[in-house]
């Protein structure tokens, strides 16, 4: 094991002295924050955004004050079809038989002005409802027969927090494990064999398994080191941020501590697969081509939890590389539990899948030929 711990010390060494690999990753832990806070202003903005109505007719008594509150403002126009395609978010004609809306679908602030009038106007018809039925000595609850009164079986604010940081976090954690270490990777690999010192390395007393192994620890070290950086800065920055309405979004200690897990066997993997790749490679930039459909295959899973968030599938899923791992760390954060049989099937499958390229990794180590052709 001596021969692991020297091979160790000397790609860490390297690494550091590399500039890319130090550069990616404080662009990672740059990049978390700078993007949460654009989120969070874009997510306040749109909330808080007050909308143009423009208008023809009457408008019934009391409808403007409560528009008005809701941040629609009123614009009297001319022709509110016309208005509504440039001058105006919305346009309305009051009549007395009803009103006549114009919008847009192609321009995002009419579909958000037309849901936030259908609201407004919905409360205010419930309203002149219920006071016509008291006039009339009518309870205004018979209109509701069978009223619902709602129980959350937990905060909703709380709920919406997680579902904000389950939506994030897996697809981070799972790139950054990929890219932390990949120019590490291609440069202990493809870079070494590009400047005529693999085979120097390869020449000498220590086994080659030996050799393989310090390189993944040290790659693997990297985009450990990588991934929990950025997510750190993305957790220090939402401390900051209030993405939900009163409430701070955090990790709790059961999903930290899964995320951890996760982190390490995808490090472990992604080292092992890059490696793999960046000796099969003659230089530096062929390496790059190699990996490059890695991207794809990578976020390809980790975007399942972002365009169906509430995909639940059977246990042969968690079979499955990387979509395992995120469907684990999305239920940890969601539900701040952990099945178990579905952690153990997500360990097994990772542990193959790394042990499977170290294997295809050490193929390629004994492949003289292939090491010493340039």
């Amino acid at each position: 094991m001596r021969a692991v711990a020297v091979v160790f010390k000397k790609e860490m060494l390297e690494i550091l002295r590399d500039r890319r690999t130090l550069v990616a990753i404080a662009l990672a832990v740059l990049a978390s924050p700078i993007v949460l806070s654009v989120i969070s202003q874009v997510a306040t903005r749109t909330a808080t955004q007050t909308y143009t109505v423009g208008y023809t007719g009457d408008v019934p008594a009391g409808l403007d004050t409560l528009l008005n509150a809701t941040g629609l403002k009123l614009e009297r126009v001319d022709d509110p079809a016309a208005a509504a395609k440039k001058q105006v978010d919305l346009g309305v004609a009051f009549s007395p038989s009803g009103i006549d809306e114009y919008y847009d679908p192609s321009r995002q602030s009419a579909q958000l002005a037309e849901v936030r009038l259908r609201v407004v106007l919905g409360q205010f018809d419930a309203a002149r409802v219920a006071a016509a039925l008291r006039q009339k000595g009518v309870d205004p609850s018979i209109l509701n027969p069978l009223p619902v009164t709602p129980h959350p079986l937990s905060s909703p604010v709380q709920a919406a927090g997680n579902a904000f940081l389950s939506f994030f976090l897996p697809y981070i954690l799972v790139t950054m494990c990929l890219t932390g270490g990949l120019s590490a990777a291609l440069d202990s690999s493809a870079g070494e064999r590009e400047r005529k010192t693999l085979e120097s390395l390869l020449l000498t007393p220590a086994p080659r398994t030996q050799v393989l192994v310090g390189k993944i620890l040290a790659v693997s070290a990297i985009s450990l080191v990588a991934a929990l950086a950025a997510i750190a800065s993305m957790l220090l920055a939402l401390t900051q941020l209030k993405i939900t309405a009163g409430t701070h979004i955090g990790l709790s200690p059961l999903a930290a501590a899964v995320m951890v897990w996760l982190a390490i066997l995808l490090a472990a993997s992604f080292s092992s697969v890059t490696l793999a790749l960046g000796t099969l490679a003659r230089n530096f930039r062929q390496g790059q081509a190699y990996v490059t459909p890695l991207y794809f295959i990578t976020i390809f899973p980790a975007s399942i939890v972002l365009f169906i968030p509430d995909f639940n599938p059977s246990l042969a899923y968690y079979l499955i590389p990387i979509l395992n791992a995120v469907l684990v760390l999305r239920d940890a954060i969601v539900h701040d539990a952990v099945a178990w049989p579905a952690l153990a099937v997500t360990t097994v499958s990772l542990i193959v899948t790394g042990a499977a390229s170290w294997y295809a990794a050490l193929r390629l180590f004994t492949r003289e030929a292939l090491l010493v052709k340039s």
